[in-house]
């Protein structure tokens, strides 16, 4: 079952980076909780999103201008802004995983030595500190617990080779496309979509795959994420019985090779305000049992490869049909 994800803890319904947002994301059945972090003047790491502390609490100044006295004395809505070691505490207690996300470089061994012992995924838009981490993570016995994960807030051309540089166990991206999904797990790399907050949109990441998703409101999509997958039959597809790709219970709105730009196959078309996006409406491929069985057994196909093959199956198959026929006759 997919992981129910708060995003800064459950910052819809409290405010974020907080102790309250822990345990709002918790009762509404989070078993992951997100939380950034920074570093005070004084060396101690503290959950906060911003460079400032203006916007998510009573003062103002730097965050690295703050010494962890002063970050204490302001009001975070309703508490003071909490240490990391107080909010690991606290969902050590209520049984639920970390995600730490590092908002600056150079936090790795700080970050490290507050999760030893931790189940927990530390995170970053910055490459290189997941990859840092990860080797020291290598030089220790005692954090086998920890994992990493890369953030991505565009839809770059390859997203798995990024989360491959930096020795990633985990994408959290912002923009996905079905592909995703698939070359991700085909290299052992879970795929935890940010920042989603409508059941439609929660219910259309499943299919294609997630792992989790990273919401900022946990009570609005739980029902998704708890629910039953819905199997594909005779009574909801007018494709039934169609092919099936391992982990997929319908490939009609599925296609590993999306988006693949063959016009023999797709073509873009345009939506009512103007957006070109690439349609697979009219592929003569997709329902094709040989076609999944082929691309099962050539992950690495391309839709030259699957034409071809599509050439050759239905050759063989009018040769049987014709051979069949002379012998009837």
């Amino acid at each position: 079952m997919a992981a129910l994800i708060g995003h800064r803890g459950a910052p819809a319904l409290a405010p974020e980076n907080t102790l309250q947002g822990i345990r709002v994301a918790h009762s509404c059945g989070a078993e992951m909780v997100e939380m950034d972090v920074r570093l005070s003047s004084d060396g101690v790491l503290v959950l906060m999103h911003d460079e400032t502390v203006d916007r998510t609490t009573n003062g103002s100044g730097m965050v690295e201008d703050l010494s962890i006295r002063e970050l204490r004395c302001l009001d975070a809505g309703g508490e003071p802004v909490p240490t990391l070691r107080e909010a690991l505490r606290l969902v050590e207690s209520l049984g639920i995983q970390p995600v730490v996300e590092m908002k600056e470089e150079g936090l790795e061994e700080l970050v490290l030595e507050e999760l030893v012992g931790y189940k927990a995924i530390v995170t970053s838009f910055y490459h290189r500190s997941v990859l840092e981490l990860g080797e020291l993570l290598r030089e220790r016995e005692d954090a086998d617990g920890i994992k990493t994960g890369i953030i991505i807030s565009s839809l770059p051309v390859n997203p798995v080779d990024l989360a491959l540089d930096a020795h990633a166990d985990a994408i959290f991206p912002k923009r996905v496309s079905p592909n995703i999904f698939k070359t991700a797990h085909r290299k052992g790399i879970r795929v935890y979509p940010w920042t989603v907050n409508t059941p439609e949109r929660a219910a259309w990441l499943l299919r294609l795959g997630a792992d989790g998703l990273v919401t900022d409101d946990p009570c609005a999509i739980r029902d998704v994420l708890k629910a039953a997958p819905m199997n594909t039959g005779r009574e909801n597809c007018k494709y039934y019985p169609c092919h099936h790709f391992e982990g997929q219970d319908c490939t009609h709105c599925f296609c590993p090779l999306y988006p693949c730009k063959d016009p023999e196959l797709g073509r873009f078309v345009r939506t009512k305000r103007g957006k070109r996006f690439w349609s697979c409406i009219d592929c003569v491929l997709v329902h094709i049992p040989e076609i999944a069985r082929y691309l099962e057994e050539n992950p690495d196909a391309g839709t030259e490869d699957l034409k071809s093959f599509l050439g050759t199956t239905r050759r063989a198959c009018f040769r049987r049909a014709e051979r069949a026929g002379k012998g009837s006759g």
